[in-house]
C-alpha cells in the first residue's frame, strides 16, 4: 500500500506524535509499504512532504485563504472572536496545502490530530479511506490552561467540543492509545464508541536502546541523585507541582539534582519559581535536545507529573531504560503504570504525594530496584513496535475491507 500520514502538527519535534510517526512509518516500511509524511515544517513556514522534502511556503496559502475567511464570519457571523477565525484559517490552509500536494496516490491516509482529520477528511477522494489516530484531547488540554474542570459557557468553548467530535468522528476509524482517551471522547464529547478502536503506543526497543548506550553526553554529577523529567515546559505537564515537591525533598535532603530536559513556553515562570524556592542551585534546564535516552540512561529516578496526559512516550522508555518511574495518576497513565509494580503513581496536582514519592526511592534500595525489574519486564512485551504496526495494519484492513465511501 501507498500510505500517507499526515498532521496539523509542526514536524519533527520533540514529542510523542512524532515519536509514533517515526516508529509507524519505520514499522510498515518493513512490511513492504511506502510511507509518506504531510505536516507543517519546524519553522512554520512550509507546508511539506517531510520525507520527498517537496514543500510549499505557508504564506502563499495562509494569506488569501485568511481574507476569505475574514469575510466571510464578517457577513455571516460577526461576533465570531479571533481566535475561532484564526483556527479556521490553518485548518482551511491545510486542506488546500493537501490539495497541492495531491491525495489521489494513496491508498490510504492516516492522520493525527483532529485538525487533520478534518482538514483531510472533506477534500480527500471519496472512495479513499481514512484512519485517525488521536493523540490526546485538545479540549481537555484547553480546560488544564484555565485551570478549572468546569466547562466555560461561551462560544470559544463551543467551538473546541465541536472540533473534538468533528476530529475523531471525520474518519473511517479513530484510534486511541488508552481506554481513558476513548472513554473520554465517548462520554464527553459524544464520538460513538463503536467508532474508537484502543491501541497503545509501540515503541522501537532495540534502537532506543541503542541510542540509550550510545555513551554520556554530559557529565552527571557522581556525588548526587539525578532526577530526570523529560518533558516539554508546558502547563499541562505539571512542573509546578514538582517544583513544590523538590522544595519539600530539599528540608530533606540536598544530595540530588533535577534534570528538567524539554523546552517550552514555561522557561522563564518555571526559573522565577525555582529561585523564590531556593532550588536554583538543585535544577538544570536541558531545553529540546537530540540525546534524551542518553541523558535518561544516566539519571537515577524518573518523575513526570503531568496534570493532563494520554500514553507518553517517556514513561515507555523510562521502563525500558530501567529507571524507578514516578508519576501523576492522570489519564491514561495508570494503563501503564501499577502501583508498587511497574511504577509509582501519585495523586495529579498534590505535590506533597510527588514528594513522599520520590523520599521513599531515595530512601529504600530494596523497593528501587523491585521497582526496576518489574518495569523492564512490563516494558520489553508491552511496548513492542511490531505489535502496534500489525494492530495498526488490522484496522487498515478492516476499513479497507469495508469501503471507502466517505459519509459526510
Amino acid at each position: 500500500m501507498k500510505i500517507l500520514l499526515a498532521t496539523y502538527w509542526l514536524l519533527p519535534h520533540v514529542g510523542g506524535v512524532w515519536t509514533y510517526m517515526k516508529g509507524l512509518k519505520r514499522g510498515l516500511e518493513q512490511l513492504g509499504h511506502e510511507v509518506d509524511i504531510l505536516a507543517r515544517d519546524p519553522d512554520d513556514r512550509h507546508y511539506y512532504l517531510l520525507n520527498k522534502h517537496k514543500g510549499v511556503p505557508k504564506e502563499s496559502i495562509v494569506e488569501p485563504v485568511r481574507q476569505l475567511v475574514r469575510d466571510h464570519y464578517k457577513k455571516h457571523l460577526p461576533h465570531v472572536g479571533n481566535w475561532i477565525i484564526e483556527q479556521e484559517v490553518e485548518r482551511n490552509s491545510f486542506e488546500l496545502a493537501a490539495l497541492y500536494f495531491g491525495l489521489k496516490p494513496y491508498d490510504l491516509i492516516h492522520t493525527q490530530d483532529a485538525i487533520s482529520t478534518r482538514a483531510l477528511w472533506r477534500v480527500k477522494p471519496s472512495a479513499t479511506p481514512l484512519v485517525a489516530t488521536i493523540h490526546g484531547c485538545l479540549a481537555a488540554e484547553y480546560l488544564t490552561f484555565l485551570g478549572t474542570k468546569s466547562p466555560p459557557n461561551d462560544i470559544v468553548w463551543a467551538y473546541t467540543v465541536a472540533r473534538e467530535y468533528y476530529g475523531s468522528t471525520s474518519s473511517h476509524l479513530t484510534i486511541c492509545p488508552t481506554h481513558w482517551l476513548k472513554n473520554m471522547l465517548a462520554d464527553d464529547y459524544r464520538v460513538p464508541s463503536e467508532h474508537l478502536r484502543v491501541i497503545p503506543y509501540g515503541l522501537d526497543i532495540d534502537k532506543f536502546k541503542q541510542r540509550m548506550e550510545q555513551g554520556p553526553t554530559v557529565d552527571r554529577p557522581m556525588d548526587r541523585w539525578v532526577l530526570a523529567c523529560p518533558a516539554r515546559l508546558d502547563v499541562v505537564k505539571g512542573h509546578r507541582v514538582l517544583l513544590d515537591a523538590l522544595a519539600e525533598l530539599k528540608r530533606d535532603r540536598t544530595d540530588w539534582v533535577c534534570w528538567l530536559i524539554g523546552g517550552g513556553n514555561q522557561r522563564d515562570a518555571l526559573a522565577k519559581q525555582a529561585e523564590q524556592l531556593g532550588l536554583s542551585d538543585h535544577l538544570v534546564f536541558w531545553g529540546d535536545r537530540p540525546d534524551v535516552p542518553s541523558l535518561l540512561n544516566q539519571a537515577d529516578i524518573f518523575v513526570l507529573p503531568s496534570l493532563t496526559d494520554n500514553q507518553p512516550y517517556a514513561i515507555m522508555e523510562a521502563q525500558i531504560a530501567g529507571k524507578p518511574v514516578i508519576v501523576s495518576d492522570t489519564g491514561g497513565i495508570p494503563e501503564m503504570v501499577e502501583q508498587y509494580e511497574t511504577g509509582i503513581l501519585a495523586k495529579t496536582g498534590e505535590s506533597h504525594p510527588l514528594y513522599q514519592n520520590l523520599k521513599d526511592v531515595m530512601d529504600n534500595h530494596v523497593l528501587r530496584l523491585y521497582l526496576v525489574e518489574k518495569a523492564k519486564e512490563f516494558a520489553e512485551t508491552q511496548w513492542s513496535l511490531s505489535t502496534m504496526t500489525e494492530r495498526t495494519l488490522e484496522v487498515y484492513r478492516d476499513v479497507m475491507m469495508g469501503g471507502g465511501e466517505q459519509d459526510g
